[in-house]
């Protein structure tokens, strides 16, 4: 929906309850009773009017940056904001994440590497708390090493927002690099997370890459075997459609978008009765060249 419907609607909700809630007491009461009423809780009204008053000064202080995320006109986005980070130092979660997102839609890495570098200058516990979208960017600039670094800080931090995907992508790090092997303890410990997204992308993982990766025919068996448990438990409980569902709720944040490919050959598998085959990963998560 648009950003202009969803401002003119919410003000034609907030007004029509507003005038229901003044005129209740007239149309049920009488009209001496209305006036009684309101001289006794004429504070409701002025909360009505706050919240109409903040919810615009809200939208309009914003309206530029809704109308460049509508139109998609991702550089001059990027424009805006920088003015409101660099400029103002108004680093706020959603301009970092705005920022961030916009600079992954235009492949610069450069202006994420100097957000970070100014929020960890100026307001780190915000790089802290969003340090798994940071390292998303750097997958996507194919530098896994530079990402294993860079996340390797935060496994241990609290404050983290979407945590068991940091760890997943510290995981993903290493097996880009072709350490499948020291991934396995990561990616087994999201087995249980509450991610169903996750939890299948980590079971795909564990019974391919991972089980590959040991010269123990043992271990090798004991992965598979684990990451097929897995695969039945979720296929019992999500049909096709529920499974769409349950992927596009998750690609609400764009660290997870870019995981299409992947999350597209986990979900074919969740849905057959064999083990999975070897992931391409190296197809599986776009760099910020092919973006």
């Amino acid at each position: 929906m648009k950003f202009k419907t969803i401002f003119l609607l919410f003000n034609i909700i907030i007004v029509i309850s507003f005038v229901f809630i003044f005129f209740m007491p007239v149309f049920m009461l009488g009209a001496d009773y209305g006036i009684t009423f309101w001289q006794k809780n004429w504070p409701l009204a002025i909360f009505f009017v706050l919240i109409l008053a903040a919810f615009n000064g809200f939208f309009l202080s914003n309206w530029q940056v809704f109308s460049l995320i509508e139109a998609e006109r991702w550089d001059e986005l990027n424009k805006v904001l920088a003015i409101r980070l660099f400029g103002k130092r108004q680093f706020t979660k959603r301009h970092v994440r705005l920022y961030v997102n916009a600079s992954l839609l235009r492949a610069d890495s450069a202006a994420i590497d100097r957000l970070q570098a100014a929020l960890q200058e100026h307001k780190p516990i915000l790089l802290q708390r969003e340090a798994t979208l940071f390292g998303t960017a750097w997958l996507l600039r194919n530098d896994p090493a530079g990402a294993e670094a860079f996340l390797t800080r935060w496994l241990d931090k609290p404050a983290v927002d979407n945590k068991d995907w940091l760890h997943f992508y510290y995981a993903f790090s290493l097996i880009m690099q072709q350490r499948a092997a020291a991934a396995t303890p990561t990616l087994e410990g999201l087995l249980n997370s509450r991610e169903k997204v996750l939890v299948l992308l980590a079971a795909y993982l564990v019974g391919s890459l991972c089980a590959l990766s040991t010269l123990e025919p043992a271990e090798r068996q004991r992965l598979q075997a684990r990451a097929e448990a897995v695969r039945v438990a979720l296929a019992a409980v999500f049909t096709a459609e529920r499974w769409s569902r349950e992927t596009e709720r998750a690609k609400a944040e764009v660290h997870v978008v870019v995981l299409t490919k992947l999350i597209d050959e986990a979900g074919a598998w969740m849905f057959r009765s064999r083990q999975p085959d070897q992931p391409s990963t190296a197809d599986s998560l776009p760099t910020a060249e092919a973006r």
